[in-house]
């Protein structure tokens, strides 16, 4: 190997380090109100030098890698409906940020926990339980235009000025800390700490002003789109009143970005400065909010959620009461009551004809229900009302896969590849419906996309071989997955710090 890509992929390797740092690193910080109001009177003097720093093409390699690596820890939603929601909200809140026409990929983790965050080449992602406590839309898409603001402001990039100079032996071990906090709470912080403690305070003093200045252009950006400003200042406050009744269990977002008094009278003071008007919710906010909440019921038992769903419906204005119904719906598919589940979807579809939701959970109601005619009609329909839904796009096809119809499925599953990027689901639901079509060369291949998407990468390079053996003789074909599998054994073999 020559010393060129040593020094290329040793600094591949150290940025990556540096940048899951900063997403981390605050966990490790004692908040100062007062040196946090100095940092924000003089952010640090970098000119355009992040631009030299990391080239588009490097920050877009660095973002696929970081989203492997996410996958690979951290359990995502798999619901296309409420991806979309995140992806629409995102892009409504990016439209009008100070980079409009910049990339950007919003994704939600299913996990309990309240917190969001942002990573290379502007993936930001968002935890169910900060849509869950999120108590209006413009609540949620506060802390959205937040971490936009890190995205667009290249926090990530002034981190690796700072970072640039730290040993590979320092960076390593940051690395390390960085991963063991991600995949045991708790062992973060102290591992953090214990690596050379000035270096890495002087990481988080820099990550202080990035939120100080992510506030800034949040609250901004926030107006700007049509929410309300004072949602952010209010939903830090509320957040960090409560965590006197959380004890230790401090909110994961009061530790990844910390709010103390001064920050959330600063942000507050700036919305003041905007002319006050009520900002309505969006049902799409209200049903998705629900169906996250039914998702992820385990405190109490269906029939428990069954029965507060039950009066939650009989309350509030009618848009509300239609988001109870939903939820209600929804805890009886889950139960198994197909029936009642029918009825109440089968009168919201009637009077909200235009609403996408409760057309598709009555489609999954007949298939889960055992009628499956039943359920591909209703999807046909629904191609036919929402053709853009990507959500619909991919039920349906799943849906085809399983009731034997794999070449209808392929013709929604090319036109997801056509439309959107790829996502690890579509990439199985492409292996199946290839291998259904008794085209194991294309399963295979899309088997590994699967699997490398995922984190994967030495089990994909086994599904490539599988898919080079059943090539044979067809020279082309051969040859783009041989090329396939040297650069996944090329990234595999790479220099690693750990």
């Amino acid at each position: 190997m020559n010393a060129h890509h040593t020094i290329t992929r040793r600094f591949f390797t150290v940025l990556l380090a540096s940048i899951l740092t900063l997403i981390m690193a605050s966990i490790a910080s004692l908040w100062s109100e007062k040196s946090l109001a100095n940092n924000r009177i003089k952010l640090p003097d970098i000119g355009n030098t992040a631009n030299t720093i990391i080239s588009s093409e490097v920050e877009k390699k660095l973002g696929k890698a970081f989203l492997r690596s996410i996958r690979l820890r951290v359990p995502l939603s798999h619901d296309q409906e409420i991806n979309d929601y995140a992806q629409q909200l995102g892009h409504r809140v990016a439209k009008f940020s100070e980079q409009p026409d910049r990339h950007f990929n919003f994704f939600v983790v299913n996990d309990h926990r309240i917190n969001a965050f942002a990573g290379p080449d502007g993936h930001i992602g968002l935890n169910t339980g900060l849509i869950l406590a999120a108590e209006s839309e413009s609540e949620l898409a506060s802390v959205v235009a937040h971490e936009i603001g890190h995205v667009t402001q290249q926090h990530l990039q002034r981190a690796f000025e700072t970072a640039s100079q730290l040993s590979t032996p320092t960076a390593a071990a940051m690395l390390a800390a960085v991963i063991l906090g991600a995949a045991v709470p708790g062992v973060g912080p102290a591992a953090i700490m214990a690596v050379q403690a000035g270096q890495v305070q002087k990481q988080i003093n820099f990550t202080r002003s990035h939120e100080a200045e992510a506030d800034r252009v949040g609250v901004q950006n926030l107006a700007d789109a049509g929410f309300d400003p004072r949602s952010m200042p209010l939903f830090f406050g509320r957040l960090k009143t409560a965590t006197t009744q959380y004890g230790q269990k401090i909110p994961e977002i009061l530790l990844t970005h910390p709010a103390p008094t001064s920050r959330i009278a600063d942000t507050a003071a700036r919305a003041e400065k905007f002319p006050y008007k009520q900002v309505e919710d969006s049902q799409d906010f209200r049903l998705i909010r629900m169906k996250v909440r039914v998702n992820k019921q385990q405190q109490t038992s269906t029939g428990e959620l069954i029965e507060a769903l039950k009066n939650e419906s009989q309350q509030g204005t009618q848009p509300i009461k239609n988001a109870a119904r939903y939820g209600l719906a929804l805890a009886y598919m889950k139960d198994r009551q197909f029936n009642k589940a029918r009825d109440l979807l089968s009168v919201l579809r009637k009077q909200n004809p235009e609403q996408l939701h409760y057309l598709t959970a009555l489609a999954l109601n007949e298939y889960r229900d055992n009628k499956p005619q039943r359920a591909l009609t209703l999807f046909e329909q629904a191609k036919q009302l929402f053709p853009k839904s990507r959500a619909v796009n991919l039920l349906y096809a799943k849906v085809l896969l399983h009731n034997g119809k794999p070449q209808q499925a392929l013709t929604y599953l090319n036109q997801d590849l056509a439309l959107f990027n790829p996502t690890p689901n579509v990439y199985d639901l492409l292996s199946i419906a290839y291998g259904q079509v008794n085209e194991p060369v294309r399963g295979f291949q899309y088997r590994a996309e699967y699997l490398y998407s995922i984190g994967f990468t030495k089990d994909a390079i086994i599904q490539l071989e599988q898919a080079l053996r059943s090539a044979k003789n067809n020279f082309y074909l051969s040859s783009q997955i041989e090329n396939r599998i040297h650069q996944l054994q090329a990234e595999l073999n790479a220099p690693k710090l750990l």
